[in-house]
């Protein structure tokens, strides 16, 4: 084969084209393009052709810890894919239970999610869909022989509902788009349904106790909305702690905890992990702070007014988006409000707030010079709004806090609500 093209002789570039094309590549391979869903690493280069026609080209490589890439579906990030199942294959052969799975090699991931570091995989084994959850503490797959249970006369089905309350499935091949919907005693909740188009495999975390939450699927494609029932999903293949994080659940903070994270219809990812922090109890009304490195949260117990002799629990995350800050209020719903049912007088508005760890006393100074009595327990400060404060918009409360040597180590105003 001759190297002649037929080319007319190489021409010099014009130095304005020259240079708009050193700063084109030079973009070009200090800034790899991303997408929402798969990230891709461009480099790129120029051809110089005849008659002093350019051409630039790219060439797309994806990482190598990457699967392929899936066009058009949910994000799917390679590193958080790959670690979460190594862990959960490692989990498989820890259980004894690599028979009941197809080889490592076998499992293909197509779509990732991750909420505050509860991360979910879908993927295929083998072609079969499977899903592996992980938390801090935790590993969960599902039995990639089970079938999907099936809502009737449909073909979307769930194959694991795990304990964080992380719904996955199968969406029937018929829908074109979905959206989810729950419901438990305490409200409902629903959201737009993103599946793999390889698998039309689904994940979604509802933060609700599964054995309390009812789910559906609502057809979105055209005509008139259709809504079915989930029946409940398979039981996993695993469910275990594979990196225990003991904590106290024997003092009345510890117990009191415990018993309220149970009892609560909201889920608290890793929840056995989180130390107790200061308790407050009046009136049948108790509230409980916890705490797992720099993640906060409360749990609330009251009076079910509209039962009598039952109570009803609370837990409120901590999901935040910056915690670096050195101090923070957790939002918490006012107990005994006229709404529940309360007799007169009964409503009491908690002040939860995270502090720097170091903190072992501290001070709350409301509106007019109201102060309160504080617990500070493990950088967590709790106290009972006064009844005289007020409860307005825009309300602030000024928190100062002292380490073990008396030495201060906040003195700010957050706002309340």
């Amino acid at each position: 084969m001759s190297d002649d093209l037929g080319l007319p002789p190489r021409r010099e570039l014009p130095g304005d084209v020259r240079d708009r094309l050193r700063a084109e590549v030079r973009a070009g391979t200090g800034e790899p393009p991303r997408s929402k869903h798969v990230w891709y690493a461009a480099a790129a280069a120029v051809l110089v052709l005849a008659a002093g026609a350019v051409v630039v080209t790219r060439q797309l490589r994806q990482p190598a810890e990457a699967p392929p890439a899936v066009p058009a579906g949910p994000a799917l990030d390679g590193k958080l894919a790959t670690t979460a199942l190594d862990r959960c294959w490692a989990a498989v052969q820890a259980a004894g239970k690599t028979d009941r799975v197809p080889p490592r090699a076998e499992w293909v991931p197509l779509l990732t999610e991750d909420l505050e570091g509860d991360a979910v995989v879908a993927a295929t084994a083998a072609g079969k869909p499977m899903f592996c959850e992980t938390t801090a503490t935790t590993v969960t797959l599902s039995d990639p022989g089970a079938t999907p249970a099936y809502a009737p006369g449909s073909r979307s089905g769930l194959l694991l509902h795990s304990a964080t309350g992380l719904v996955g499935g199968v969406l029937d091949p018929a829908w074109p788009k979905a959206s989810l919907a729950t419901s438990t005693p305490g409200g409902s909740s629903g959201s737009d349904v993103e599946f793999s188009p390889v698998s039309r495999q689904f994940v979604a975390h509802t933060r609700t106790a599964p054995d309390r939450t009812a789910v559906s699927l609502i057809d979105g494609g055209p005509g008139q909305p259709r809504q079915v029932d989930l029946p409940a999903a398979p039981a996993p293949l695993l469910a275990v702690t594979d990196r225990p994080e003991p904590a106290d659940r024997t003092s009345a903070a510890g117990r009191a905890l415990g018993d309220c994270l149970a009892d609560a219809e909201e889920v608290i990812p890793d929840a056995a992990a989180y130390r107790p922090g200061p308790l407050l109890a009046e009136g049948g009304q108790q509230v409980v702070m916890g705490r797992r490195g720099d993640r906060v949260i409360v749990c609330t117990r009251e009076p079910d007014y509209q039962r009598p002799g039952k109570t009803q629990a609370r837990a409120y995350p901590d999901l935040v988006s910056v915690r670096s800050a050195p101090a923070r209020i957790l939002r918490v719903s006012t107990l005994g409000g006229t709404e529940s049912g309360a007799p007169a007088g009964a409503a009491r508005h908690p002040v939860a707030v995270a502090l720097p760890v170091t903190a072992t006393s501290a001070a709350f100074e409301f509106d007019a010079g109201n102060g309160a009595d504080l617990a500070v327990t493990d950088g967590m400060a709790l106290a009972w709004l006064p009844r005289k404060a007020a409860m307005a918009p825009g309300a602030k409360v000024r928190v100062r806090a002292w380490n073990a040597k008396d030495e201060l180590v906040y003195d700010g105003s957050l706002p309340l609500f």
